[in-house]
């Protein structure tokens, strides 16, 4: 599931060990308890609500594409699972959170993120995390370190067609504030992670929480 996620070749690799250690840390960030509610936008085929799922979280997400969702479901077939693009997130449900891991950056720009963001602030009834976001400070060394960690076919293969979009810190500050919810960023601590330093995660909670 990780593979199919895309964190199985060069600059982002994880292997199963350093994923759930990543899914405990965030969610002692969260203050997840068991029988709480996650959905997760994007959620692929699964990989980081399965994760959280064997801590006890009740698990829910869209994502685009059927196959993976397909695959999410056979994989936690008591969870809520939809195809969708990112843009058609309902507010409705809610849930106790709402995750986004390694989505955003593939969003094509800020009005799209920024609806995507609004719907999830919407959808939560505690907070938010977005999760693996490319830091606009560190563009020029993060695709730099993506070239010379991969040979010209692996990081054409790899990134044909997928532009990775760049986000500030304050962006994400400022829709938070807007939407009366407190803001925390961090950097990427997934274990042995070579994109750590170029990624940061993003903790938003509902003020009235």
């Amino acid at each position: 599931m990780i593979e199919l996620d895309g964190f199985d070749s060069g600059a982002g690799r994880v292997d199963s060990a350093a994923w759930r250690t990543y899914a405990a840390s965030i969610a002692a960030r969260l203050g997840l308890s068991p029988t709480d509610g996650v959905f997760e936008v994007g959620c692929g085929s699964g990989a980081f609500l399965l994760a959280l799922k064997e801590l006890g979280a009740n698990v829910a997400g869209l994502d685009y594409s059927s196959a993976l969702i397909s695959m999410a479901k056979m994989a936690m077939p008591e969870g809520e699972f939809i195809t969708a693009e990112a843009r058609e997130l309902s507010p409705l449900p809610q849930y106790d959170f709402v995750v986004a891991n390694g989505v955003f950056h593939y969003f094509p720009d800020d009005s799209y993120a920024q609806a995507v963001l609004s719907s999830a602030l919407s959808k939560a009834r505690r907070a938010v995390a977005i999760l693996e976001v490319p830091d606009l400070a560190l563009r020029e060394e993060s695709e730099r370190m993506r070239r010379d960690i991969l040979t010209p076919e692996q990081y054409e293969e790899k990134y044909r067609g997928l532009t990775h979009k760049y986000y500030s810190r304050k962006w994400f500050a400022d829709i938070a504030t807007h939407h009366d919810f407190d803001c925390q960023t961090f950097d990427q601590e997934i274990p042995g992670y070579a994109q750590n330093r170029f990624r940061f995660n993003c903790l938003m909670t509902r003020k009235s929480a």
